[in-house]
């Protein structure tokens, strides 16, 4: 009788937790609730399939690893190569008081294969490549806005150490202050202005390439329909298509308004419990965006001013009476947006 010596895990899950930085990963393998390898590697998705299918044939292959500096790339590579990987917030992973005093790679690897196994990791939304090029150019336009910021903060503190008169932001004043500069042989202010006018122009050449990006991506209905909110401009729409690209991922109102940090939530234990809105878990960008053009629309809008008049004589306060605004905008949006329409407003506008 011939014996068979082929190793089969046919049938079986093989779990990975991995540790990721730029110059190594730190894995750990589980498999039948017990810890059956760890160990440090280069980092390489393509690697790491290969070892998990030259040592555990035939599995199930399951791995995770935090989302952060590295990307997306090594999850739609280990996808592609049969590992059902997911990524994670870190902040999401159970952790014990022991393993925050003594936290190293190892543990932290050990700790993300484990809580796989156990079911208890979800893993975040992976955005698609199309939505990074746009993404990435919306963050790009937001770096140097707040480059712009602190140059003209400069700028201002310069000009008022030395005693001299602020003439404003127009590229007149500026043409003067730079005349002034040379006269008095100012190298230092010489130097913020050219500063000054080359992020400007960048930022101009950004705006115009995400206008481009838009044509490409065929993008550009949606941002019309957007636009067509009137509280909503150029700016606020491109960048609510660059976070959110695909409203259908969020399975109803309540899941887009938590996501953005429009919902409200309940805070304590016992006879101290508070309803609380936004708080860290949130979209920053879009929830700062969102109650910018709320506060517009109370300006601006009667329907939105009424509404926000009414919760103030009921007690709310101005900050969540404006946030209970931002978020009846935030489903006029996802109504012009899903319903690939214009927005129309029934009642005119206030001057």
């Amino acid at each position: 009788m011939k014996e068979c010596s082929t190793v089969s895990f046919k049938g079986q899950v093989i779990y990975c937790g991995i540790d990721v930085h730029k110059k190594s990963w730190h894995v750990t393998i589980r498999h039948c609730c017990h810890q059956i390898e760890n160990f440090s590697m280069n980092p390489d998705p393509v690697k790491l399939a290969k070892h998990l299918k030259r040592n555990y044939p035939e599995a199930e292959y399951r791995s995770v690893y935090e989302a952060g500096f590295s990307g997306y790339e090594a999850h739609r590579t280990l996808c592609r190569l049969g590992v059902k990987n997911i990524v994670i917030n870190p902040a999401d992973v159970p952790t014990s008081g022991k393993e925050r005093e003594y936290k190293n790679d190892s543990a932290d690897s050990r700790k993300l294969a484990r809580e796989l196994e156990n079911g208890s990791l979800e893993g975040i939304y992976i955005p698609e490549p199309e939505n990074l090029e746009l993404r990435n150019l919306t963050r790009r336009e937001t770096k140097l806005t707040g480059n712009i910021v602190r140059i003209k903060n400069r700028l201002h503190s310069h000009l008022f150490f030395l005693g001299l008169k602020f003439r404003g932001w127009s590229g007149r004043s500026l043409k003067i202050m730079e005349l002034d500069a040379v006269k008095r042989h100012d190298y230092a202010l010489l130097s913020d202005l050219r500063e000054l006018r080359f992020l400007r122009e960048e930022k101009i050449r950004v705006i115009r390439d995400e206008r481009e990006c838009l044509k490409r991506l065929n993008r550009d209905k949606i941002q019309e329909n957007l636009q067509s909110i009137s509280e909503i401009g150029f700016r606020t729409a491109v960048v609510l298509q660059a976070e959110l690209w695909d409203l259908l991922r969020f399975p109803n109102k309540d899941s887009l308004n938590s996501y953005v940090g429009l919902a409200p939530h309940t805070v304590g234990s016992g006879e101290h419990e508070k309803i609380k809105f936004g708080g860290n878990r949130k979209k920053k960008q879009l929830h700062y965006l969102l109650i910018e053009s709320a506060w517009r629309a109370v300006r601006f809008n009667l329907e939105y001013r009424a509404r926000y008049g009414a919760m103030l004589a009921k007690g709310a306060c101005p900050q969540r009476a404006i946030s209970i605004i931002a978020k009846k905008l935030l489903l006029s949006i996802r109504a012009v947006w899903i319903q690939n329409r214009q927005f129309v407003e029934l009642l005119p506008r206030t001057k």
